[in-house]
């Protein structure tokens, strides 16, 4: 069986971590025909409010990643790509901000790891964090061929942008879609085997599970807790402690 770790930090510990998931995923982007995407840049890397999510084989290879980037001071990727297309997103996502939102983005998978479903665990690990960061809202700038890990996850189409939510970016061969999780808590949106896998990480975001998302299975560990302090260990310990318990 294949073995596979999920982690989670946050991209100012990590720069050189980052720097490998940029040159990856360009590298990605590239094999699409994509190589002007105005939100391929390096800013997010020293963002302290991204949070970063790595794949990694067991023999170290970064295989996927996928990025979530907290609205701060800095302008999130999906109000940078299409305002100019429609600027009603700039209201939106101004809207949502108000009670904590952050933009799932930058979800990629290398070739060489094709058919395993990673980017349908890379999306539910990213929205399981969204307790951590204290948000009750995630959007999403998704291509059409990569949708369906968005609407898993809980995304739903932002409507009232573009035409129904959809956009032709980066190229004309492409169709993006704007897209909301209304709410992070609840997670009523998204399928239930899903949400069950989205609630389980959230409630223990250290754990070994087996996952069949894709042609084989994994083996996958997930390291998801990327605040490391005391205090926020403390109550995850506990929860291991009593899983361990009755599980035993």
């Amino acid at each position: 069986m294949e073995k596979l770790s999920i982690r989670a930090f946050r991209a100012v510990d990590e720069p050189e971590t980052c720097e490998e998931f940029r040159r990856e995923h360009r590298r990605v982007l590239e094999d699409f025909g994509i190589t002007n995407v105005t939100t391929n840049t390096d800013t997010w890397c020293s963002d302290p409010d991204t949070v970063v999510i790595i794949a990694q084989t067991d023999d170290g290879r970064m295989v996927g990643g996928i990025r979530v980037e907290v609205r701060g001071e800095r302008e999130l990727p999906i109000t940078a790509a299409l305002r100019k297309h429609d600027p009603r997103i700039v209201q939106v996502v101004e809207r949502l901000g108000e009670h904590g939102t952050a933009e799932v983005c930058g979800l990629w998978n290398a070739n060489r790891f094709n058919s395993r479903g990673l980017p349908n665990l890379l999306s539910m690990a990213a929205v399981s964090i969204a307790n951590q960061l204290q948000i009750r809202t995630m959007v999403c700038l998704v291509a059409h061929y990569t949708v369906r890990h968005a609407l898993r996850a809980g995304f739903t189409m932002i409507e009232e942008v573009g035409e129904g939510g959809t956009f032709t970016y980066p190229i004309p061969s492409i169709k993006a879609l704007a897209m909301v999780i209304p709410d992070v808590r609840s997670m009523d949106t998204a399928i239930a085997p899903n949400r069950r896998n989205i609630m389980s990480l959230r409630i223990r975001p250290e754990q070994v599970r087996i996952e069949k998302p894709g042609e084989v299975d994994l083996e996958v560990r997930y390291q998801l807790l990327f605040d490391r302090s005391v205090l926020a260990l403390v109550p995850y310990r506990l929860i291991e402690e009593q899983h361990l318990r009755y599980c035993a």
